[in-house]
């Protein structure tokens, strides 16, 4: 029988109460009782009050386990989709850094460990965080919500894995959910066969393998609802101590079942393409499998990204047009998608062979400086989308690996972008009226993002040979 593997995770974020500080405590008790490592992502404010009310207890049994990153300020003005919202891309990025740093260095320092995930507030997801995160080093994006999903599994999207939006279609094109929460209702009678429940649909539905997220809030033990200091009786807070220890027990009781918790993602999940060389005939192979299409591909037991295949075509003809000899294979490095949407751009005309090795040396280099897919592509004085232009760079890849020079003619042809599909803009919207966001919120400007974006979107792929 495959393996599933669990993720417990836990927003630690109340500063509200103190009760909230002794909840994190008993969790992370309950779980080292069971040998489990749970993640714990943080707020900055929240590692800052527990400190100033010298809750190092608290604080010594978080450290037992996983440190994550929760933000800076959790629910404080301008949330983060809200001062990423109406930004471009770059604005954007930068934005994020300015106002988040603060906070991840506070983790770092109070905690003695560099956070080795990110998940955004409530539904203040943004696709403009991923540079930064790279930049800081933090390798995973947990949270139970964003704009983009692939088969309701874990998934790369800016060169990051991530356990968001796992719900909806998996590759059988079943309707599933692997993530839930363990909520307000924890200690009551009903809620112990709600979340066993959810649990058995989800371990049943994985017959191949997989990946099971499992969140908490720690003041969801103690508080009576979100956004007030109302508490718990001590019975109702005690009870749940001991339904999440019952159910923590129930999920281990399971056959094939283990813990991971999120410094272990990348490796359960590797990307054996990333940084990889890949040879001339496995070239060929994925440049003859794009046809018109602009998506990820899955191939010989790794996942290679549009933008990954855009930057190793473009490369290739690239150096094939200034040497004249045929380079080995390309590498797969990481690229963004666009900063923007290509405007006034042609489509359904042809270039020529000068033509072709002009604008692979001059897109090359904007690739080096920008580390990014260009908005458009210059072609004497015309423009052409980004996804045109990869159906040509795959054509001529394939032409110089199969006659050994450039081709004398390359068509520019509509590109069919098939990532769009992995964009949900029902969640999108369903963020924007979330609780936490002002009335009338909305971000035209993320959805767009998250569209350009999908452009590094790929499956992850369970390890065969974990642990390793």
């Amino acid at each position: 029988m495959a393996r599933k593997y669990v993720l417990f995770w836990f927003d630690v974020e109340d500063c509200s109460v103190t009760q909230s500080d002794d909840a994190a405590k008993r969790l992370c008790e309950i779980l080292t009782s069971h040998g489990v490592r749970g993640t714990m992502k943080i707020v900055g404010q929240k590692a800052r009050v527990m400190r100033d009310r010298v809750r190092y207890d608290a604080m010594d049994a978080l450290t037992q386990h996983t440190i994550g990153y929760h933000s800076n300020w959790h629910g404080g003005r301008p949330q983060p989709a809200e001062y990423m919202g109406p930004l471009d891309w770059l604005d954007g990025v930068a934005e994020f850094e300015e106002r988040e740093r603060q906070g991840f260095d506070d983790i770092s320092s109070l905690f003695g460990q560099v956070p080795v995930t990110y998940g955004q507030p409530g539904s203040n997801w943004s696709p403009q965080v991923f540079p930064v995160l790279r930049k800081w080093n933090i390798p995973t994006y947990v949270s139970g919500f964003g704009y983009v999903g692939l088969h309701a599994q874990p998934f790369y999207y800016g060169g990051i894995i991530n356990t968001s939006h796992m719900r909806g279609k998996d590759r059988r094109g079943r309707d599933v959910a692997h993530i839930f929460t363990l909520g307000f209702d924890l200690g009551t009678p009903e809620a112990r066969d709600r979340y066993r429940t959810l649990f058995a649909d989800s371990y049943n539905a994985l017959e191949d393998g997989g990946l099971i997220s499992i969140a908490n809030h720690p003041c969801q033990l103690v508080l009576e609802r979100w956004f007030s200091t109302d508490l718990k009786t001590r019975e109702l807070t005690q009870a749940g101590y001991q339904h999440f220890d019952d159910f923590l027990a129930h999920v281990l009781s399971h056959d094939n079942v283990e813990t991971v918790t999120a410094d272990q993602l990348p490796d359960l999940y590797p990307d054996h393409a990333a940084d990889r060389a890949f040879s001339l005939d496995e070239l060929l192979s994925l440049a003859r499998a794009v046809g018109d299409e602009i998506h990820f591909q899955e191939f010989n037991g790794m996942a290679v990204s549009a933008a990954e295949l855009f930057g190793m075509f473009l490369r290739f003809v690239a150096r094939f047009a200034e040497a004249r000899s045929i380079p080995r294979g390309a590498v797969a490095a990481h690229l963004d998608g666009p900063a923007s949407p290509a405007q006034d751009a042609i489509t359904a005309f042809s270039i020529t062979a000068d033509d072709l090795a002009l604008s692979a040396t001059t897109t090359v280099r904007l690739l080096r400086e920008f580390n990014r897919l260009p908005d458009c592509v210059a072609i004497g004085s015309r423009s052409v989308t980004p996804g045109d232009y990869f159906l040509a760079r795959a054509d001529a890849t394939a032409h110089i690996i199969e006659h050994e020079c450039l081709p004398d003619e390359v068509a520019i042809r509509p590109s069919v972008n098939l990532l769009d599909g992995y964009v949900d803009e029902d969640a999108a919207h369903n963020a924007w009226t979330g609780s936490m966001m002002l009335a009338g919120f909305e971000a035209p400007k993320l959805l767009e993002q998250a569209y350009l974006q999908a452009w590094t979107l790929k499956p992850a792929i369970l390890s065969s040979t974990w642990p390793g």
